[in-house]
């Protein structure tokens, strides 16, 4: 066996434990056969160079041994004659030979499925006749990439590539975060999946230490967008799978930086799903990495969203001191020189700070620190102008003005969004704005604005995205 296969054996049994111990997570009781193929299916997804025979024992579970012993097993439950099937013979079949009829009938009757799912032959249905499979979702693109970034990130832990190689691609990650800022999220999904595939292959090369540290510092911020994007689509555990496979390659890479982005990142999944302790928790942990400039403000004021929330108001308010003390205290290369995405400017902390206010019952105060950085964005350089966060600087900013009582104001806010195409209507803000819905179905004459609110939120990118994953799985 070469080292290359060897790195892909190891590979495919992180990425399938990961998958399968989530899988089993979610279901009480043995798992089925449509969950067993629901996890084959992934498995293949995140390692296609597998056969589709080995991602089967994989998905069970089992060593090359133990799925022998299984066989003989089924011989002897079945009053079937043992056959002399050895390791070597079972290896062949998962590196892509056939076996006879004869045993293709046992594996299959072993498998509980047919020669087709299990690779050895194919399905010639015209597609208008297949069956619609029940049970669990089809492959979903979106978990598939967290949970190979992941299986990758733990490989990590535990061939030669020239200098202009790697300098196409930092250029290639620094642009992409550049584009982030103003382009819709999910076709850049794609590509961000596709560039860390190469960086990940140039890993696998004859490389330097230096050259290695760079490699695993892009990887993990291309994890770090990607969990981003998860985030825009509503789809928050892979969001925090990639984000701790950002903190990781971090860490490997001795990327302080990043690994306190990442931190502040499982932070802001952690506020979404309303673990608070666990987000002032992380950003807590993501100071420890770094204790000054833009990043550390960006981490002092997830910590004063979190404590708001949890009803600290006191730590709360001092949170918002201390981040903006820190900010002139230094500067680093992921937030002040790559920026894009990763940047967080005046405009995006004030956005924070009208968010605390809201949650700290200040509307007044809120609303102050909403004007200031939809202020900030519009004097702003135009690359530098976050849609996504003017957005939701707008929709708290219309939130704090129904708690003062002003729908006129309320209006004015909630026009910049409406006008918002769907692709870049990204989830927390559908989320924002159903707790603006809310406010405005208890109020009088506020049905109108209800509507347009319901309206927007049922088409944007969360829905967007199912689709297109769907779309992709039924090819």
């Amino acid at each position: 066996m070469t080292q290359s296969s060897r790195r892909g054996d190891r590979a495919a049994l992180a990425c399938a434990t990961i998958i399968r111990n989530r899988t089993l997570a979610s279901v009480s009781g043995p798992p089925s056969a449509a969950v067993i193929q629901q996890m084959v299916d992934e498995i293949h997804a995140c390692c296609p160079q597998q056969t589709r025979f080995k991602c089967r024992r994989l998905a069970h579970g089992w060593t090359v041994e133990e799925a022998i012993e299984h066989f003989h097993a089924l011989c002897d439950r079945e009053g079937v004659k043992r056959r002399g099937l050895t390791e070597r013979s079972w290896r062949e079949w998962e590196a892509g030979a056939r076996p006879d009829r004869d045993y293709t009938d046992l594996l299959c009757r072993l498998y509980e499925t047919g020669p087709v799912q299990l690779g050895f032959a194919n399905d010639y249905t015209p597609e208008e006749l297949r069956s619609v499979p029940s049970g669990p979702p089809a492959l979903d693109l979106i978990s598939a990439a967290a949970d190979e970034a992941g299986a990758h990130a733990e490989e990590a832990e535990a061939s030669e590539l020239g200098s202009g190689a790697l300098e196409r691609l930092r250029t290639q990650v620094i642009w992409v975060g550049k584009r982030y800022v103003a382009e819709a999220p999910l076709p850049l999904f794609v590509e961000m999946r596709e560039l860390q595939e190469r960086t990940r292959r140039a890993l696998d090369k004859r490389i330097h230490p230096g050259q290695a540290r760079e490699l695993y510092f892009l990887t993990g911020a291309l994890c770090g967008l990607m969990a981003n994007v998860s985030m825009d689509m509503d789809r928050r555990v892979p969001a925090d799978t990639l984000a701790r496979a950002a903190w990781t390659y971090g860490k490997v890479a001795g990327h302080a930086p990043l690994m306190g982005w990442a931190r502040g990142m499982q932070a802001s999944v952690a506020l979404w799903d309303r673990r608070y302790s666990d987000a002032a928790r992380y950003a807590e942990e993501g100071l420890t990495s770094m204790s000054a400039g833009s990043g550390a403000t960006r981490l002092h004021m997830l910590r004063a969203r979190s404590y708001a929330l949890m009803g600290r108001g006191r730590e709360a308010e001092e949170a918002l001191r201390r981040a903006a003390d820190v900010r002139a205290a230094g500067a680093d290369e992921l937030h002040d020189e790559i920026a894009g995405e990763f940047a967080f400017r005046p405009a995006k902390e004030r956005y924070y700070a009208a968010v605390t206010h809201l949650h700290l019952g200040a509307s007044a105060a809120a609303i102050e620190a909403a004007g200031e950085s939809l202020a900030l964005y519009a004097a702003g350089d135009p690359e530098n102008r976050s849609y996504g966060c003017e957005s939701m600087a707008s929709a708290h900013l219309a939130i704090a003005h129904l708690m003062e009582g002003d729908a006129a104001g309320a209006e004015g806010a909630m026009a910049p969004i409406l006008a918002l195409p769907p692709d870049r209507r990204i989830g927390s803000l559908g989320t924002t704005l159903s707790t603006g819905r809310a406010l405005l179905s208890a109020r009088p004459g506020g049905a109108h604005m209800a509507r347009q609110i319901e309206s927007f939120c049922a088409v944007g990118l969360p829905q967007q995205a199912r689709h297109a994953i769907s779309d992709r799985s039924g090819r």
